[in-house]
């Protein structure tokens, strides 16, 4: 008869655990749409900044020869349980993106601040792929107080900062 006595107790306990529990599935949910928001956002990013480069050298060029593949990006493009890549070729020479989600929302596993994206940046031609040779940097798009940004790290010389359009064109003049 003594569980009796506290049973009161103890449902009062259990449904204040619950609405806790509640409480805390909410913050979780609200935290990983804010991810698939900042993932979606990432990839857009980085496309359009591949698009620039691409629209802005061949705006130099006296016959247009860089191609972006895709050529055009939307948030269902994006596949957050799989690599996803952009490639950049100027005549066998190419500059491959790939990208793709940590497991878990956040990560600073690979790279000194925390990121929901991680990737690489291989540029390669015929010469180099003749040698055996693909060049790669890390890539991490990482959500900073001061806004989200592509980030690139390069694991040989500890070279690291911000994903640019010098930092794709200085890739490319490797291939030259």
């Amino acid at each position: 008869m003594k569980w009796k006595r506290h049973s009161p107790d103890r449902l009062a306990r259990l449904a204040l655990a619950i609405d806790a529990i509640e409480d805390q599935d909410k913050r979780l949910l609200d935290d990983s749409e804010l991810v698939d928001r900042l993932r979606e956002q990432g990839a857009a990013a980085l496309h359009q900044l591949c698009r620039d480069f691409v629209d802005q050298l061949n705006g130099k060029l006296k016959h247009p020869a860089l191609v972006l593949d895709p050529p055009e990006w939307t948030p269902e493009n994006f596949n957050d349980s799989a690599p996803n890549l952009f490639q950049i070729s100027l005549r066998g020479r190419l500059l491959q993106l790939e990208f793709s989600a940590p497991d878990e929302p956040y990560s600073t596993e690979d790279f000194r601040h925390r990121y929901v994206l991680r990737g690489g940046v291989r540029s390669f031609n015929q010469d180099l792929l003749e040698q055996d040779t693909v060049d790669e940097q890390q890539i991490f798009f990482c959500p900073l107080e001061s806004g989200a940004t592509w980030h690139f790290f390069d694991a040989r010389t500890y070279r690291t900062g911000l994903l640019s359009i010098d930092y794709l064109a200085i890739e490319l003049e490797r291939l030259l």
